[in-house]
């Protein structure tokens, strides 16, 4: 382990916020290269680090590292790309706006109307499922885990090992996308 590497272990070891903050910026983008490598999606790339480092964070008074930091942190990153993509093989599911358990949280949403038949044909149910699909992996399967199967952010955040913060940003970001789609089909109706 080189000099630096030790300083930045022993002010991680110590709690001390500079060090930490040190530590991220010099190894973050080496990280993220790392983590979109594996997961070719930059928008999960940036969510596996930043978990990466909320973990160190938590464990940095007793970490215990054998190899060089550089290497432990790399080895964080790739396991962490790899429970992500094993999770998101086990857990992603098609969501079918025709699901009664569907409509009933698009009710909950205030998105009720937009799935009014009489209101609206099927074109709109087919780009609510369209937008629903095309979200990051990470975001479909939050969305999904928040709004159709009930689980809270904080529980999500523990079944999937993230931060809270990451839940609550990936299901704003999924409401703000469906939101679009519902004002713009809105919208090309009044024309």
């Amino acid at each position: 382990m080189s000099k630096v590497e030790k300083q930045l272990l022993q002010g991680l070891l110590s709690g001390d916020k500079n060090t930490f903050d040190l530590l991220v910026r010099t190894y973050y983008s080496t990280l993220l290269f790392v983590a979109n490598d594996i997961l070719s999606d930059m928008q999960s790339a940036e969510e596996v680090v930043q978990d990466v480092f909320v973990k160190l964070w938590k464990i940095g008074s007793t970490l215990s590292i054998d190899t060089s930091l550089s290497s432990y942190l790399t080895t964080m990153v790739r396991n962490l790309c790899i429970d992500y993509l094993r999770a998101k093989e086990r857990r992603i599911k098609t969501v079918s706006i025709d699901d009664p358990d569907v409509q009933l949280k698009l009710h909950e949403l205030g998105m009720e109307a937009s799935f009014d038949e009489e209101l609206f044909p099927d074109s709109l149910e087919i780009a609510m499922q369209k937008a629903i699909d095309q979200l990051s992996p990470q975001c479909r399967q939050i969305f999904i885990l928040n709004r159709f199967e009930g689980y809270s952010p904080k529980e999500i955040a523990e079944k999937l090992q993230i931060s809270v913060s990451t839940v609550k940003t990936q299901i704003s970001r999924a409401l703000n996308k469906l939101k679009e789609v519902a004002d713009m089909y809105e919208r090309s109706r009044r024309r």
